[in-house]
């Protein structure tokens, strides 16, 4: 019972995205109609949800569970009671990486913004198809707003040394 944490529940629930989890029956319809749980066994919606109503803090932040959502929302779809999984999912990362469990292509992603504000660079097809089509070359006006947002909560702090 040690490894149980009663308050994991509320943690997720008292986070702005994670009150989701207060409605769920735990009647499966989130992973019957996920596509990543089609393709792997690891990804179970409703096993996730049930593993953070137990109180299994550690063996949901510590693995790479909620970090295989696709943010879809076919559960929001499929669920009875309105249960937003895909937005406790953003919540349940968000507590996993202030734990330090971030996957290193996330943490990629981020550096990449906090950089550039674009989390992927475009190719150099897609900046010679811009140019083509007269749209111009891309800028970075908007990066010290983006750098100041990351800032402020905290994100700069994770990412990974330039």
């Amino acid at each position: 019972m040690s490894e149980l944490d009663l308050n994991f529940m509320s943690d997720i629930a008292g986070t702005p995205r994670g009150n989701g989890i207060l409605v769920c029956i735990q009647c499966g319809r989130c992973s019957s109609g996920c596509p990543v749980a089609r393709l792997t066994s690891e990804h179970n919606p409703r096993r996730l949800m049930e593993m953070v109503i137990l109180g299994l803090r550690k063996d949901v932040l510590s693995t790479q569970l909620p970090w295989y959502c696709l943010s879809c929302f076919t559960c929001l779809d499929r669920c009875p009671q309105g249960g937003d999984v895909g937005d406790v999912m953003f919540a349940i990362r968000n507590q996993a990486v202030k734990q330090g469990n971030m996957p290193a292509g996330v943490a990629a992603q981020a550096k990449a913004l906090y950089e550039t504000t674009r989390v992927i660079n475009p190719i150099r097809s897609a900046i010679d198809k811009r140019a083509s089509l007269g749209l111009g070359q891309l800028d970075n006006e908007s990066l010290g707003d983006v750098q100041k947002i990351l800032k402020r909560t905290g994100m700069d702090k994770l990412l990974p040394p330039t």
